[in-house]
């Protein structure tokens, strides 16, 4: 970040605690950690409904987890 941008939490998030390290910039050498979430289909529900993915609740996130 330049410090012209601000950091933002996805909806889903808010009142979340955050991971350590979760504004800290990419390691490009380093596995990324494994997520259990099908962003495809969350990003595919999100655009049917008008929303991106940063609006979608918990509850829309959930139906992603695990597919």
């Amino acid at each position: 970040m330049n410090g012209t941008e601000t950091r933002r939490i996805p909806d889903f998030l808010k009142g979340e605690p955050l991971p350590a390290g979760y504004f800290e910039p990419v390691n490009p050498y380093v596995d990324a950690p494994t997520c259990n979430v099908n962003f495809g289909k969350l990003v595919a529900y999100a655009k049917a409904h008008g929303k991106t993915q940063w609006e979608l609740t918990k509850e829309e996130v959930q139906m992603f987890v695990n597919q």
